[in-house]
């Protein structure tokens, strides 16, 4: 088939597209309105100005990788990362079907297998209901709100895809990109970076007084603790903790351009954690910084030069000006206050009815309905999906680990990577991301690596070293 007849088909397939997901809205209501308009941009952009599908999903890919930490912005009732990722996987499908995606790897894999598992067990056996409306809930400010009622087959159906699209579907939309040029991982990178930076930014900012995040969130500045561009503080400090490796790798890179980036972004990413006042972040922040020091090829053989330097400042700024340190404690609520008080005890609650819930069903739990509640993420693993769920999502990320760990020889991004999952697992347990897209971006970047690894492995053209970013 000549090029010429593949594009016209490829552009009759998505105008196919807008109409049925135009069927599809009048019973769906908005989030099909929405959907209909981003498709037709899309494809509008193909007909009147040519676009290429290939070079079309890239640009999606990497704006999927910008805006998926901004959790408090939205498109109708979707957030713009969600949707950009499932317009990458419809250009590279269109352009290429048969060799736009790999396969994920085997832990990937097994976990999709779970979610669909316990989705479908709580459609067949669904939990009782007389438990499921004694049950203490609270909402993201803390206060009590009524159980879940409603179709809890179709809820647990739409939590299932919305776990899929993090572990599975975001990281085929990069390899996508990737397959189409192997510069895409680079800018994903730097896309996440400066998406979650730029969040940062904007609360420390807010923070200081302004009221700049309202600008893409709508969510007026009304608190101490800041949230950037999302819309929760926890959320905004688990994104800058995560992207704080892949700032890290950017500041030690051979290119200026992104030395400079690098440079820029992490005083944002620890500034904007500083201000999210979220405790767990800034434990973790820490956590992540020591960790990026001694698994960088760079920054290790100075490693104890960076802990004396680290220690010193701290001590200086402790006797010189002890205020500053009082006033971060405060800041990040590490000390003892009426707020912090309120909090734990909201957390107590979760905390204690996520464990009843897991006791009440040990193997699959009461339903991935639940999976926004308990108060931490490896107690929500337990509650919404037992044993298999718990089980499930260790082996992935033990996978990642391993896979990071056997990487790391030829790539220092892996070893970013690795430094980033190894403090997801602190984070689990301080916070309560299990379904959130942008908390999987970083095992998104390491399946990438392994697809470029396993691919150059194939070719007899060029060496490993030269396609995985080091």
């Amino acid at each position: 088939m000549s090029t010429r007849v593949r594009e016209a088909v490829a552009i009759v397939v998505v105008l196919a597209l807008v109409l049925v997901l135009e069927a599809f809205s009048l019973k769906s209501g908005t989030i099909g309105l929405v959907l209909i308009g981003v498709v037709a941009v899309l494809a509008v952009a193909v007909i009147v100005f040519r676009v290429s599908f290939r070079l079309a999903g890239v640009g999606a890919a990497c704006l999927a990788s910008l805006t998926l930490t901004w959790h408090g912005v939205f498109l109708g009732p979707i957030r713009p990362g969600d949707a950009l990722i499932f317009v990458a996987l419809l250009c590279f499908i269109v352009a290429d079907p048969n060799h736009a995606f790999g396969t994920p790897p085997w832990w990937v894999k097994q976990l999709i297998f779970v979610l669909l598992f316990l989705a479908m067990i709580q459609i067949f056996f669904p939990p009782d209901p007389v438990y499921l409306a004694q049950r203490i809930t609270f909402d993201a400010g803390g206060k009590a709100t009524r159980p879940a009622t409603g179709n809890l087959a179709l809820t647990n159906i739409g939590v299932a895809i919305k776990f899929i699209v993090a572990v599975a579907a975001t990281p085929m939309a990069f390899i996508g990109a990737v397959r189409v040029d192997k510069r895409a991982l680079r800018w994903i990178v730097i896309a996440f970076v400066v998406g979650s930076a730029s969040s940062g930014w904007v609360a420390m900012v807010d923070h200081l007084g302004g009221n700049f995040g309202r600008i893409l969130t709508g969510l007026p500045n009304a608190s101490a603790r800041q949230v950037g561009f999302a819309d929760h503080p926890n959320f905004l400090a688990v994104a800058c903790v995560i992207a704080v490796p892949f700032a890290f790798w950017m500041a030690y890179s051979e290119q200026r351009r992104d030395r400079v980036i690098g440079i820029i972004a992490l005083p944002g990413l620890v500034l904007g954690t500083y201000a999210s006042g979220s405790r767990g972040g800034a434990v973790c922040v820490l956590i992540v910084l020591a960790l990026c020091v001694v698994l960088h090829p760079k920054s290790r053989p100075h490693a104890p030069s960076f802990a004396v330097a680290g220690l010193v400042f701290v001590g200086l700024i402790a006797a010189a000006v002890p205020s500053i340190g009082a006033a971060i404690l405060r800041a990040t609520r590490l000390t003892s206050s009426p707020i912090t008080v309120g909090s734990d005890q909201v957390r107590a609650l979760a905390g204690a009815q996520g464990a009843r819930d897991f006791r009440h069903s040990p193997f699959a739990g009461i339903g991935l309905q639940a999976s926004g509640q308990a108060s931490q993420v490896y107690l929500q693993e337990l509650a919404t999906g037992g044993l298999i769920l718990f089980i499930g999502v260790s082996v992935y990320t033990l996978g990642g680990i391993v896979a990071s760990i056997r990487l790391m020889r030829t790539s220092a991004l892996a070893g970013m990577v690795l430094a980033a999952l190894l403090t997801s697992v602190v984070l689990n347990y301080v916070e309560t991301d299990l379904t959130d897209r942008f908390y999987y971006v970083p095992a998104a970047i390491l399946i990438t690596l392994l697809d470029m690894q396993r691919r150059q492995a194939d070719s007899e053209s060029e060496p490993i070293s030269a396609s995985v970013p080091a």
